[in-house]
């Protein structure tokens, strides 16, 4: 219940109340208008997660310890020197955490050659920053596969040669700091250019060593800040400005003087305000840059900066290098409102997960956590220990068919539990995933408060642990979807809507192929199609590019009572026969030929009115990311869609390319968006392979999705990098990404939530509406007697 809401019904008791003469009858009265008034206020309290803030890079949820006051009145609120802390202190550094994808098998050598850059790049970061910042973590995962958007630094192999580059502003957005191996010691301070590309990527800093036309379109000539005149009479070149004129060890304050270039008693930044930062970012300079970004946590120097860090020492960055194996714990809801619809919720969820264990590949270790008032076994909840499925699938199985609805939400004990199976089972590996599935809001332990709380420190936990959630969800409760995508944002995962019944299969297939680092191609479902109806033997043609190295086919339908035998014939003309699943087949092939695959499909029988059919590829030089600036937006407010197409050479784009995507709005209506690369309508800056879209139909509560397809031939390197090569274009390949916002008031409180059905617990509700109404008529007894008395 809204504030607004409780008021009015407050001053509904109170009128009510004054009506009433006697002393001790407005004793009993106020009693019981606290007691009524009590309870609405608390079993309709809300909850706003505190990981979600208004997209500043400073309260976007990552692995970032940030300085937060250790003690006193204002013990963990952000700080940034010790008069933020009455009575306290505040810590002297940030401490960032990263993830780093090394997209090939490399060496012990190779691998000390990264390590050497992360520390020597820490040391520089907290040098320009004044003993600010530091990499506390690097998480390096070697010989990692695909391009998805879960690393901040990603390595490539030399036969992918790749120049320094990181797409501005992407921190925990999907975007990532890119580099291949043979180009680390291309220059001279490997260090030094990573704290450069990672200031791009954290701080949404620009270059500083050209200059680019008013308003933020295109290069013109050459820049530098401080002014080359000032460098060479000695000034200290600054850390986004160029690598040729000395080491970059400080960031750029104040302002230069236009009259006079050697003059920097006033700061040293851009005096004529001509550089890519100035004119992209409103003249500021480094400095306030970083403070902008993180304005509670950064504190800029008054006057010039300190050269040695303010006497500061950087601690020495940890290095964890996890085995690659695949362990994934599903999480599934098993409270009773997953009996409403038909078929119902829990029969769709039935078919999902079991789809996820078909086509996992034996060597995944999977495990299994059921919720509902609770996730304990001794509950009756689901709980399969982690183990390979090549010993564990048919436990799985049978434990899904086991799920019976019943009782209430907490989604948090779900998520702990699965914690502690990760754990029981060896720990974090590179490759450890959450699958999370819910058809209604969190609310329990009660009262709501606790069950608040209890979920957040899951949240908190799962992001420090370095485990995403993958989350998916299915229901009517006013505020599911933005919940559900702020606990996919909370752990650096991944949220698409199910709402729609045809959905949660199909994104239970594409967790388990984001899983396994194959991206979306190529897809034809007849729900999104205006349900044409299908044609018997309909053959999908699915494009396959070069360099892949594994790829799965899916066939998939809704209906029961469906036969069909699909099957792939490859460029070459061989036939490739497919697998069951419970409603559906696929096909899977390890380093497919390039060009186009046929999907034949042989219906028998009935023939389904909805089925789907897609194409996903392992590609570790091709990819589209795509990431949301906010996982929920309030009513009216512009949805904000990235991006991030990536060829040989690192991030791609094309003149007047758009990328176009499909918008399914909570009523079902459908629309379009498109995104682009030309700084205009949203998109911050001119052919830096960000490609932006602005939607701004969001009137509507509820989930939105995005479908976004690109189809790349002869793309360009992107204009932003510092060193590009002209004549590289990128080959033919098709990818397709989903994403889901949520639009929601955080005031919005559900009322009848659907998990109010076949509840033990439900008679304490029925018990709280009963009591309400004794009151009611023990107040109008009352008031009838003393109304009888005057008459008398």
């Amino acid at each position: 219940m809204s504030v607004f809401k409780s008021k009015n019904k407050i001053s509904f008791w109170l009128k009510f109340f004054y009506h009433f003469e006697q002393q001790y009858l407005r004793v009993v009265i106020l009693s019981l208008i606290l007691v009524i008034g009590g309870l609405e206020l608390v079993t309709n309290s809300g909850m706003v997660y505190a990981q979600t803030t208004e997209g500043e890079l400073e309260g976007r949820a990552a692995p970032v310890a940030l300085r937060r006051c250790v003690g006193g009145s204002n013990a963990g609120q952000l700080c940034n020197q010790d008069g933020s802390c009455l009575g306290s202190t505040c810590p002297d550094r940030n401490v960032f955490n990263i993830s780093v994808a090394v997209q090939f098998n490399a060496t012990i050598e190779e691998l000390n050659t990264v390590k050497d850059m992360i520390s020597d790049g820490s040391a520089w970061l907290f040098d320009v920053t004044d003993g600010q910042v530091e990499i506390g973590e690097a998480f390096i995962y070697n010989n990692a596969f695909g391009t998805g958007s879960d690393a901040d630094l990603r390595i490539y192999p030399s036969t992918s040669p790749t120049w320094w580059s990181a797409l501005a502003g992407g921190w925990q957005v999907g975007g990532s700091m890119h580099i291949s191996i043979d180009n680390i010691p291309a220059v001279a301070r490997p260090g030094e250019s990573l704290a450069h590309e990672f200031f791009h990527l954290a701080f949404d800093a620009k270059d500083e060593y050209e200059e680019k036309a008013v308003g933020c379109l295109e290069w013109v000539a050459d820049a530098n800040c401080p002014d080359l005149a000032a460098i060479t009479a000695g000034e200290t070149p600054c850390l986004m400005g160029s690598r040729d004129h000395g080491p970059r060890s400080e960031l750029c304050w104040g302002q230069g003087d236009p009259t006079d270039l050697t003059d920097v008693s006033g700061g040293n930044h851009d005096a004529t305000n001509v550089t890519e930062q100035s004119r992209c970012r409103s003249n500021r300079s480094l400095w306030a840059q970083a403070v902008w970004a993180y304005p509670n946590t950064i504190l800029a120097p008054i006057g010039a900066p300190d050269p040695e860090a303010n006497g500061a020492i950087v601690n020495t960055t940890q290095f964890v290098i996890p085995d690659v194996t695949t362990r994934v714990v599903l999480v599934l809801d098993e409270s009773g409102s997953m009996t409403l619809e038909s078929p119902s919720r829990m029969e769709r969820l039935k078919v999902a997960a079991k789809d996820f264990v078909a086509l996992a590949e034996d060597g995944t270790e999977l495990g299994i956590v059921s919720y509902s008032n609770d996730a304990e076994a001794t509950s009756g909840r689901a709980n399969v220990a982690i183990a390979t499925l090549a010993t564990n699938r048919t436990a799985c199985n049978t434990a899904i068919d086991n799920l019976i609805p019943n009782n209430w939400t907490n989604i948090g004990d779900g998520l702990q539990k699965a914690i502690d199976m990760i754990t029981n089972a060896g720990g974090v590996t590179a490759n450890t995933f959450i699958v999370l599935m819910s058809d209604g809001l969190n609310n329990r332990p009660s009262p709501q408060s606790t069950a608040d709380n209890h979920l957040q420190t899951a949240i908190d936990d799962l992001l420090n642990a370095n485990i995403p959630v993958y989350v998916t969800c299915t229901g009517s409760d006013l505020g599911l979807a933005s919940q559900c995508s702020e606990i996919a944002t909370g752990t650096g995962g991944f949220y698409v809507d199910s709402e729609d019944p045809n959905r949660l299969a199909e994104a239970f297939i594409d967790f388990h192929e984001r899983i396994s680092r194959r991206d979306q191609i190529t897809s034809f479902a007849t729900w999104a199609a205006g349900n044409k109806p299908p044609l018997v033997g309909q053959d999908s043609i699915i494009y396959v590019e070069e360099n892949t190295e594994s790829a799965t086919f899916i066939l998939q339908w809704h209906e029961s009572g469906i036969e069909a035998n699909m099957f792939m014939v490859d460029p070459d003309g061989t036939e490739h026969h497919s697998t069951g699943m419970p409603k559906g087949r696929f096909v899977r092939i390890s380093n497919p030929v390039q060009g186009d695959w046929q999907m034949v499909i042989k219906w028998s029988g009935n023939i389904p009115k909805n089925y789907l059919t897609r194409g996903y590829s392992r590609n570790r030089i091709h990819s589209l990311g795509a990431g949301v600036r906010y996982a929920s937006v309030l009513p009216g407010e512009d949805i904000y869609i990235y991006a991030y197409p990536r060829s040989d050479g690192g991030p791609i784009t094309k003149p007047n390319q758009m990328i176009m995507g499909s918008v399914t709005r909570p009523d079902g209506s459908r629309d379009i968006i498109e995104l682009n690369d030309m700084g205009r309508n949203g998109d911050a800056d001119n052919a830096d392979g960000i490609y932006t879209g602005v939607y701004n139909r969001t009137n509507l509560k509820g989930p939105y999705q995005f479908l976004l397809r690109a189809e790349i031939d002869k793309w360009i390197l992107s204009r932003d990098q510092e060193r590009i090569d002209e004549t590289q274009v990128s080959p033919r390949f098709i990818r397709e990404v989903r994403v889901s916002v949520a639009v929601g008031d955080p005031g919005d409180i559900e009322p009848s939530p659907d998990d109010g059905i076949d509840k033990p617990d439900d008679q304490v509700n029925w018990c709280k509406w009963l009591f309400r109404l004794a009151l009611l008529l023990f107040i109008l007894l009352i008031w009838c007697i003393v109304k009888c008395r005057k008459q008398n």
